[in-house]
């Protein structure tokens, strides 16, 4: 059989050379060497959840100012906090949304990390917002405070999230183990509606911003109420662990509920690799500074830290630098 004609084959190679032209335009280097990236990658979470509306809400900020730098960010959803610093480490994404008490793991190369060991190359850019440790449960179930777990079906969230990961520390702080629940399930915050409305658990542990449309959507399906941390619970772990600090979910974030509730929260902290190309990160930090109130005003929670606070608040791995230079230059080590 003979080949395509000259004239075709010609167009044929045009083609395959402005798609490989394409491939390595929308590539995003590794180092910081080459030129600027054209595409770039946050790692968030469900995408239901605030992580993935944060990512979001970054992404528009460096989209609309992709006419001056040339880059365009996409979201990925993802497990969470430890999906998220695995993708970082292995290179599947530029940024992540994680936990600060899992950024300090997997810098340390401790608890779920152990077996990587330390990641020398996590770099942090800043902290978003705090969240809170939130237990719901059945109004019905028997639990008013934490303790009363015991026994208790709960979900803890899926294998692999950051939230699951803290309620296995908070467990072992409290000196539980799986044996002393009816027994522990992996759901999702998308099947929260289903198992606790219908009985199958009487109650699931969350590590969520607030206010949370999820759980907005939860206590319109039926009777819940959110459950209190025990004070020297709190104070134990704050005590124990710096990225952890004592806070409370004010009275009146969600239907029935008249009183703050007492527990602790961490940070959602933003973080890359500090093999992450330079022109990425600056577009990042400079559009999120100058479209600081557009970010603010996306998410209550996003409200809640000032620039200081963004600045410190769970950041254990290293500041890529020129974030840090950029962003104290801009003020942001100030007290607003």
């Amino acid at each position: 059989m003979s080949g395509p004609p000259r004239g075709l084959r010609a167009a044929l190679l045009a083609a395959l050379a402005g798609c490989i032209a394409l491939a390595a335009m929308l590539a995003v280097p590794s180092g910081s060497a080459g030129p600027p990236p054209r595409l770039v990658s946050i790692s968030t979470g469900s995408p239901e959840g605030v992580y993935y509306f944060a990512g979001g809400s970054l992404c528009a900020l460096i989209n609309d100012r992709r006419w001056e730098h040339g880059i365009r960010c996409v979201v990925r959803a993802s497990g969470g906090s430890i999906d998220n610093l695995n993708a970082l480490r292995r290179g599947d994404a530029t940024f992540a949304v994680v936990q600060s008490d899992w950024q300090s793991h997997a810098l340390d190369g401790t608890d779920v990390f152990a077996g990587r060991g330390p990641d020398r190359t996590l770099r942090s850019i800043v902290s978003l917002y705090p969240e809170a440790f939130t237990v719901i449960a059945r109004a019905s179930a028997g639990i008013s405070k934490f303790s009363d777990l015991a026994g208790k079906r709960i979900s803890i969230g899926p294998i692999g999230s950051g939230g699951r990961a803290t309620m296995e520390a908070v467990m072992a702080q409290a000196g539980w183990t799986a044996t002393d629940f009816g027994y522990l399930a992996d759901y999702a915050t998308s099947a929260l509606e289903q198992s606790l409305c219908s009985g199958d658990i009487d109650a699931a542990v969350l590590v969520i911003g607030h206010p949370n449309l999820a759980v907005e959507g939860l206590f319109a399906s039926c009777d819940l109420i959110l459950v209190p941390l025990e004070r020297p619970l709190v104070e134990q772990l704050a005590a124990d662990y710096p990225y952890y600090l004592a806070s409370a979910i004010p009275g009146g974030t969600y239907p029935g509920q008249g009183t703050d509730v007492e527990t602790f929260a961490l940070a959602a902290t933003l973080v890359t690799s500090a093999s992450a190309p330079p022109a990425a990160v600056n577009a990042l930090v400079r559009a999120l500074d100058e479209g600081l109130p557009a970010f603010r005003a996306r998410h209550p929670a996003f409200a809640e830290f000032d620039t200081r606070q963004m600045l410190t608040e769970g950041l254990t791995a290293p500041i890529y630098g020129t974030a840090r230079r950029f962003l104290e230059e801009a003020g942001w080590s100030a007290v607003e």
